[in-house]
């Protein structure tokens, strides 16, 4: 009896929590979204004047809410309720930091939304829009500028993201597999590749409810932050035909397209643009330190006669360093190196087992 006497109490206790975190979760928005009825679930949305602190499930229907950019009747009223259903969850929220991403979204669903149609020229608009009304947020609640700092870089980072994507998308839809060069095997590989890629871009996208127990999407193939395809290109472009593209096609058909924005990350060169890099690195170094220091460098190795700011610039920190009157030892997994503290050079290296 005891047991069943505490345990009732929390039982309440947790069903209010549960009933507070899941505002936005409820069974009449819900059967709103599923029926496609948006504009009818955010004005309910809107007459509750419900706003969800909770980090953990604000994130989560920040999630649903940034799926407002595939509904064909999306316009300014249901912008503003995305809008204020995240700036009025964000300013009291404890954890500011965790829903950087998901705030951005909330405000970059227009922009996302024009995008996806395809009109740019609307799409810089609304992403204007969208730093204009983080910074009268701002203003307006007294948030610290950090925050909105961190906000209004992520969309930044996320716009140029998707904007590339969008070219990136176009740009395979005119794309020559025949001028790779490629056996007749891989031609019909890379064509294939690159079909299955735009069926998955070409699919009915649509505003679509995530249920919290299983976190379900309809849009499977795209990131639940920000719908872009930089995560299912980069694994293909980098092992199969843009790898092995060459410059001339590489700049017939992708010279509009910001690769480092696309794939937020710098590696996504050609095999030729690589090779050139490696060699400019290598003459660099040599004219550097000379071309015994140069070499030595390029290979990572380390040689008698470096000076400890070679050390320092040009190799990884060593895991330890021991230090005593005349020497310094600087140990790495495999290697320890003795430099004499007068001169300031390597005098000794010795392998480690």
């Amino acid at each position: 009896m005891k047991t069943r006497n505490l345990f009732l109490p929390w039982v309440i206790v947790f069903s209010l929590s549960m009933n507070a975190q899941m505002k936005i979760n409820e069974n009449k928005y819900n059967k709103l979204i599923k029926g496609e009825k948006h504009s009818e679930a955010l004005t309910y949305l809107k007459e509750k004047g419900i706003a969800n602190p909770d980090t953990y499930w604000f994130n989560r229907d920040a999630e649903q809410l940034a799926t407002f950019c595939f509904d064909p009747n999306f316009d300014d009223n249901k912008y503003d309720i995305i809008v204020n259903y995240a700036n009025n969850s964000f300013k009291d929220m404890s954890n500011k930091d965790r829903s950087y991403s998901e705030v951005a979204n909330c405000y970059l669903v227009k922009a996302n939304h024009y995008l996806w149609k395809g009109d740019f020229e609307k799409a810089t608009l609304a992403y204007k829009e969208s730093l204009v009304k983080l910074e009268k947020f701002k203003k307006e609640n007294d948030i610290n500028p950090q925050d909105i700092k961190a906000i209004k870089s992520t969309i930044d980072r996320y716009y140029i993201n998707q904007t590339e994507t969008q070219k990136m998308a176009k740009a395979l839809r005119n794309f020559d597999v025949s001028v790779l060069n490629l056996s007749e095997e891989k031609a019909y590989e890379a064509r294939q590749e690159i079909k299955k890629i735009l069926a998955v871009y070409d699919q009915p996208h649509k505003v679509h409810f995530i249920t919290y127990d299983a976190n379900s999407h309809i849009n499977k193939e795209f990131s639940s932050y920000y719908f872009t395809m930089g995560h299912f290109f980069s694994n293909y472009f980098k092992s199969n035909f843009f790898y092995n593209m060459p410059k001339t096609a590489k700049n017939k058909y992708f010279s509009e397209i910001n690769l480092y924005n696309l794939f937020d990350d710098d590696k996504y060169k050609t095999k030729e643009e690589e090779s050139l890099q490696t060699e400019q690195r290598k003459a660099s170094l040599i004219k550097k330190y000379g071309k015994s220091f140069g070499e030595s460098i390029f290979d990572g190795k380390i040689s008698i006669g470096m000076t400890k700011k070679i050390l320092e610039d040009e190799f990884n920190k060593p895991r330890t360093i021991d230090t005593y009157e005349y020497s310094e030892f600087w140990t790495w997994s495999s290697i320890m190196v003795t430099i004499d503290k007068k001169t300031q050079k390597v005098t000794g290296i010795t392998q480690l087992k």
